[in-house]
């Protein structure tokens, strides 16, 4: 947040205002090189939306989304880790920089991340984020477990999801740890399919990064069309019907088996098949499938879309 020289936020109701001497956990920068007459804020939050928090199937624009081998999953974590949260001009200008790194559980809501003060009113054009690591001493918008925060700082994860999937009476569970570090940026505003946001004067403007959860569960890369299916992940788990995600590289896209163990068929008999596209892959197991399909997980309100790179 920029004002007058100055950087000035709001963080989960309370006020902080910081000095160039304070250090480099946040950096902002003065869009103009000084103040503006006309100010405006940003109110910035991170959601999983329905999904997060109810699970599938779960009604989304009127629209029943569900798996279709008619899997039931629900969450008891969804936790993502972001930071170096960026918006600029396409003038060069910069709105605010901040570096630091803030842990959410989607499953328990849609926290906000800070309300960015003091900003010139007008269109910013270019925001990113970075979906990295978690730290020790990360944000922690909405009492994550210190245990969680620890074992996503101590492994490089991410993402740490846990949940359950039912079919026809069978239950299995799943706790999951994705190491995918991801530049997000120029992002597009799913609102209005334009760059960034409009900051207006003496005005909040409300924004929010939207994790698509369905990307976990995607059969198809490289579209925002793809069915969701469960029955390979459940046929990686072992007797205690617990499924780590380590066990998914088991899984090899040219043999995928299903749940008694021949091969994997939809109703007709027909074989299902996982598709990359034209997305690499480090390996072609269902363990890199998904952690290429939930690389594009973060957009902005909504449906706007990021250049996404690895980091």
């Amino acid at each position: 947040m920029v004002h007058k020289g100055m950087c000035r936020w709001k963080r989960r109701g309370m006020i902080a205002v910081l000095s160039a001497l304070v250090g480099p956990a946040l950096g902002c920068v003065a869009g103009d090189g000084g103040s503006a007459s006309e100010e405006g804020s940003l109110a910035l939050r991170v959601s999983g939306e329905d999904a997060a928090k109810k699970g599938y199937p779960v009604l989304k624009n009127g629209r029943e989304l569900a798996f279709v081998d008619g899997w039931t999953v629900t969450f008891d974590k969804f936790i993502v880790s972001i930071g170096d949260i960026e918006l600029r001009g396409a003038d060069g200008a910069s709105a605010f920089k901040d570096e630091s790194i803030y842990v959410a559980d989607l499953h328990r809501g849609d926290p906000t991340i800070a309300v960015f003060e003091g900003l010139e009113a007008r269109r910013w054009e270019r925001f990113s984020l970075k979906v990295l690591p978690a730290t020790q001493d990360a944000v922690n918008l909405n009492d994550v477990s210190q245990d969680d925060v620890e074992r996503m700082a101590s492994n490089g994860y991410t993402y740490w999801i846990e949940g359950a999937a039912t079919k026809g009476g069978e239950t299995y569970t799943f706790s999951w740890g994705l190491v995918n570090p991801t530049r997000n940026s120029n992002c597009t505003n799913g609102l209005d399919g334009t760059d960034g946001f409009v900051v207006k004067s003496h005005a909040t403007t409300e924004a929010e990064i939207t994790v698509h959860v369905d990307h976990t569960f995607w059969d198809t890369l490289g579209s925002e069309i793809a069915d969701l299916r469960f029955d390979a992940m459940a046929a990686a788990a072992g007797a205690d019907r617990h499924i780590d995600f380590e066990e998914l590289d088991a899984q090899r896209l040219s043999d995928l088996k299903g749940l008694g163990g021949g091969p994997l068929l939809d109703e007709s008999g027909a074989p299902i098949l996982y598709n990359p596209g034209s997305i690499p892959l480090e390996a072609r197991t269902l363990k890199h499938f998904v952690l290429a399909a939930s690389a594009s997980q973060a957009h902005i309100n909504g449906i706007g879309l990021c250049t996404v790179s690895a980091l």
